[in-house]
């Protein structure tokens, strides 16, 4: 395994190309889920609001939590999305309360959201109720409530969560300060194709590639039968106007490297700034946050929203 290397000058500011040691061990790994990182440090500045409502889809009330910074001034903002192949997982499990809690501490407003899941709901089900928790975040009476800058938006999922970030990230075109457009993009372990072309991206399982046909709604990822594959696919979406991304992989993980190379190659098509952080072979989703790529998330995250 390598240990932490130099960054490569790429793109518009952000370097690609730095392999980082992960300490972090789980003792399984639940299929595009994760496992959850260690507590927040005990004497933690972070407020935490549970339970807050931030929008209905049909008869289901969705709920965030929000972890925010003892501070003066509008904080950024990050919209957390959790991991659980689409079918389970909520915005406590998996780290997702630990790493809002880190998030708030070093001065972020943090909100870990929930989000309807498979098979009740499918793609694009999933992607409108994050984009209605950033909206609902950008109204004035949640800009003063929770003292954040509604400029100044971000977007981190894990595994599953990771599809939706870069999936929002991705959509529209245009300034990022406004409606649910964002201003950065952390990607661990997302899947950034999903055609039938993409099957020949590394060696995803049969498990992995049934979780996604079920999140499309489809039965074969082919065009003719499954158009939202493409619609779905990040890396087919990039525009020269979208946020930088920080894409973050396991070696010989549940989602093949090559699905970050692709979206990689198609950020640096447009221009737009990309760091790629490989790390410990096999680890996925939450459970590649050792030190070195916390540290990274927050420095990524520091320069992008100012």
């Amino acid at each position: 395994m390598q240990s932490p290397g130099a960054r490569r000058p790429h793109g518009p500011g952000i370097a690609l190309g730095r392999r980082t040691m992960l300490a972090l061990s789980c003792a399984s790994l639940l299929l595009l889920g994760g496992c959850a990182i260690a507590p927040a440090d005990a004497d933690s500045d972070a407020s935490v609001t549970e339970k807050v409502p931030f929008a209905t889809a049909g008869d289901q009330e969705l709920l965030l939590d929000a972890c925010l910074p003892d501070g003066g001034k509008p904080a950024p903002a990050v919209v957390l999305l959790h991991g659980g192949g689409f079918t389970e997982g909520n915005r406590v499990a998996g780290g997702m309360r630990e790493l809002c809690t880190r998030f708030a501490t070093a001065g972020f407003a943090a909100f870990s959201i929930d989000y309807r899941l498979v098979p009740s709901t499918v793609y694009p089900g999933q992607v409108q109720d994050v984009q209605s928790a950033i909206t609902w975040l950008r109204e004035d009476a949640q800009v003063e409530r929770f003292g954040i800058d509604p400029e100044r938006i971000g977007v981190l999922g894990s595994s599953a969560g990771a599809i939706l970030a870069q999936e929002v990230g991705t959509l529209g075109d245009g300034p990022l300060d406004t409606g649910a457009r964002v201003a950065a993009v952390a990607s661990l372990s997302g899947v950034s194709l999903m055609t039938e072309e993409a099957l020949s991206l590394g060696r995803p399982s049969e498990e992995a590639i049934g979780m996604i046909l079920a999140y499309l709604d489809c039965e074969s990822p082919a065009a003719d039968v499954c158009p939202q594959s493409a619609e779905a696919s990040a890396a087919l979406h990039v525009d020269p106007t979208d946020p930088p991304m920080l894409l973050v992989n396991g070696e010989d993980e549940l989602v093949p490297a090559e699905q970050v190379e692709a979206m990689h190659a198609a950020l640096d098509s447009a221009g737009v700034s990309s760091e790629v952080i490989i790390g410990r072979t096999g680890a996925h989703g939450v459970s590649l946050l050792a030190p070195a790529v916390s540290d990274a998330l927050l420095e990524f995250f520091t320069e992008a929203l100012g």
